[in-house]
């Protein structure tokens, strides 16, 4: 895709911002992407998606210019249990992976998915949907006037690809390139790989950090989706931090003193009804979704580069390997198991500073340490293991 804004060469451009030395001077921008829903509790809507911004100052600049950023534009997708900004921009130290790649050169890029953070979240902001277990655990005050308005499953494995996919042709049209690299995690790793395995034409390079994989899944949607459930459920600070985070933990300075605070305060400043509904820690709000089509089949369909980054203390590992073996159809492809890391380790002082790094390669390269292919381990810090 070329939008015709000039003639000057990124490479040339960059060349001489190398000539001269600089600091770089990351800025954030937010937007909101329009979309037509395809979400059934609000089918057929106008809406905006949440999609935030880190970019150099010099490579803003170029692209002003008339400088194309091609090779340079990555979409992270985030996961079930955290929002994007919160799980890639975290305002602690240099772990930020979108202010890091960012400093690289490239144009880093996050979006919400309905039912999270600044994106819609239909009929989630009234607590008497939640199931009653759900309930009986916030603030009285939030249910006092307790009626349902919505009983069904709230997205599906459709709905977030044609979410991605408006996405991905607005930031191809917005910055005038062919394709867009993608980093996902968790369940991220299904809306990233469902969407490569139909859309790679419009995709570079993937990242997978902690890709939810099973052999076996549903193939095709469930004829009776949107099944009825409450469109969402609760998860409190107690639940991420400790029971599905620090209960893994298993190495020595894994984790940093204070991060975990960091990272609650960073997912509850994107909750406004979920912060105030149980004082004084808040809860998250998660939607409810129905999941298919990331299967055998669609992992075969692959055909971009793709690395896989994933913890040995991650209940994930397994299906990660497994997803590693199934991607037939291309030859770059990498798979990483970190020594003491979690679900987590993008917030772990162990390997997040490694994952970094690894993806920096991959997206520039193709490749992992120099190896466009083969299955690897690291061991605390991403230290070489034989």
């Amino acid at each position: 895709m070329n939008n015709g804004k000039g003639c000057l060469s990124l490479s040339f451009l960059l060349l001489l911002a190398a000539m001269s030395p600089a600091i770089a001077q990351i800025t954030s921008v937010d937007r909101f992407v329009p979309h037509v829903s395809t979400v059934p509790a609000n089918e057929g809507a106008q809406v905006g998606l949440y999609l935030h911004e880190k970019i150099d100052a010099a490579l803003q600049t170029q692209i002003a210019a008339g400088a194309s950023p091609q090779g340079k534009v990555v979409l992270f997708i985030h996961g079930v249990s955290v929002t994007s900004a919160p799980a890639f921009d975290l305002p602690y130290k240099d772990y930020s992976w979108m202010e890091f790649l960012a400093s690289q050169g490239f144009d880093t890029f996050s979006m919400d998915h309905q039912g999270y953070g600044y994106s819609p979240q239909p009929h989630m902001d009234n607590p008497c949907n939640l199931s009653a277990e759900d309930q009986a655990s916030i603030d009285a005050a939030a249910t006092a006037t307790c009626r349902a308005d919505y009983q069904r499953q709230l997205t599906s494995s459709q709905t977030d690809w044609d979410e991605i996919d408006t996405v991905v042709d607005y930031l191809r049209e917005l910055r005038g390139v062919d394709k867009v690299s993608i980093i996902g995690w968790s369940l991220g790793g299904i809306r990233t790989g469902g969407y490569a395995a139909n859309h790679g034409e419009k995709l570079d390079k993937l990242v997978l950090f902690a890709p939810v994989y099973r052999q076996g899944s549903a193939a095709t949607a469930p004829s009776n989706f949107p099944a009825e459930a409450a469109p969402l459920s609760l998860q409190t600070k107690d639940t991420l931090l400790n029971n599905r985070w620090g209960s893994n933990v298993a190495c020595e300075n894994q984790v940093e003193e204070g991060i975990a605070e960091v990272a609650w305060q960073a997912i509850m400043s994107y909750d406004r009804f979920g912060s105030s509904w149980n004082k004084p820690d808040g809860v998250m709000r998660v939607r409810s979704a129905s999941y298919w089509g990331w299967d055998e089949e669609a992992a075969a369909k692959i055909s971009n580069p793709t690395l896989i980054l994933i913890g040995e203390q991650d209940g994930l590992l397994p299906g990660a390997v497994s997803l590693y073996g199934d991607l037939s159809g291309i030859r770059n492809k990498a798979v990483v198991r970190m020594e003491c890391a979690t679900h987590f380790a993008v917030w772990e002082a162990s390997q997040y500073k490694f994952m970094q790094e690894a993806s920096l390669e991959w997206l520039n390269e193709g490749t992992y340490r120099g190896n466009s292919i083969g299955e690897f381990k690291v061991a605390y810090g991403g230290m070489n293991l034989d």
